[in-house]
């Protein structure tokens, strides 16, 4: 067939829906449901042969009249803390490969742990018109969070906040935390530090906190203020924390980081400061991270399932957009973390 369509020295007018309907013998309103994958009283060779001419004509339906008229833009976004964490890496591939299979596109934007930013961030996706949020939120921006939640699903990872009515998905951290502690009292540690980061207003952080404090009491060992070290992850604030510590008469045999950042600064200080591990100190921490395994000695974590905590995430979003469960209460997921002993603890790891 030939016409305006082919003549040459004119660019090519692009293939529309009317053209596929008119090639495949059906009606717009057949080609319309087949995009939108509503197959019901529509017969396998229609399918078939509507899906030959898309691929003979290279069709691409038009995506942004489609959402307006569907009054969905197939676009999600994932507010991260700190796209720099591992963790944070592996949750986001969790909810891309999500969201990919699921047919969403998805805009990732990084917090830097500061609220501010994250307020900027939020206000410019509601702008966007975009169709949910999964957010691993600073904590200081919860009000806003309920106001946009009143107007498309939100998805809370990694964190906790009551007060709002979301879909969360996180891990038991005082069961990571009861593990770290009961692994070092096995390997014969009773002087324990933790460093963690500001924690008052980030649930996983809290959490380990009340954690550990709970853990060491539990095992008969009293709690010191003084080991409960809260600093940034900076190398350069963990040096600072760590050299006045290792100056005390009395020093802990074992640390504990928070989170994976911590734990990193921990390990390189200490080479730094030549404090060895273990025969100097334990050093344990709270999430994994890639290399973790490859260093002298290969440090004990508690792990968390980042990249299935991603891929929960996604798919309780894009479970409440698609009306599966309509009416359902938020559901709290909660992954149990695993403890993965390599030999920064002492002889005893394995």
């Amino acid at each position: 067939m030939t016409g305006d369509r082919d003549r040459p020295g004119q660019a090519a007018m692009p293939i529309t829906i009317s053209d596929v309907a008119a090639q495949a013998g059906v009606s717009k309103s057949t080609v319309s449901r087949y995009l939108n994958e509503r197959y019901e009283c529509m017969s396998l060779e229609t399918r078939d042969r509507i899906t030959a001419v898309i691929d003979a004509t290279g069709y691409r339906p038009n995506a942004l009249a489609r959402g307006l008229k569907q009054k969905r833009t197939h676009t999600l976004a994932a507010i991260v803390a700190n796209i720099l964490n591992p963790f944070s890496t592996s949750v986001i591939r969790g909810i891309e490969d999500y969201c990919q299979q699921a047919g969403f596109n998805l805009i990732l934007c990084n917090a830097d742990d500061r609220p501010a930013k994250e307020r900027q961030y939020v206000d410019i996706l509601a702008a966007k018109q975009i169709d949910g949020l999964i957010i691993n939120t600073t904590g200081k921006n919860n009000s806003l969070l309920a106001s946009i939640s009143q107007q498309m699903p939100v998805v809370l990872i990694d964190r906790k906040v009551p007060e709002l009515q979301c879909d969360t998905v996180t891990v038991d951290c005082a069961a990571g935390v009861k593990a770290v502690i009961d692994h070092l009292i096995r390997q014969g540690h009773n002087k324990i530090a933790m460093l963690t980061l500001p924690y008052q207003a980030v649930s996983p952080r809290l959490e380990r906190v009340h954690g550990y404090r709970e853990a060491l009491v539990a095992n008969g060992i009293p709690y010191r203020e003084d080991w409960l070290l809260e600093t940034d992850a900076t190398e350069t604030a963990v040096e600072k924390t760590l050299a006045a510590l290792f100056t005390r008469p009395d020093r802990p045999s074992a640390l504990f980081g928070v989170n994976n950042l911590m734990t990193m600064a921990i390990v390189k200080v200490l080479k730094r400061l030549k404090i060895k591990v273990p025969q100097d100190v334990a050093v344990i921490g709270f999430d994994d991270w890639e290399w973790a395994s490859q260093i002298e000695p290969p440090v004990t974590v508690v792990a968390q399932p980042a990249y299935d905590m991603g891929k929960k995430a996604a798919a309780l979003l894009i479970g409440r957009l698609q009306g599966k469960n309509p009416g359902r209460k938020p559901a709290v997921v909660t992954y149990m973390p695993e403890l993965v002993i390599r030999k920064s603890c002492g002889e005893g790891d394995c």
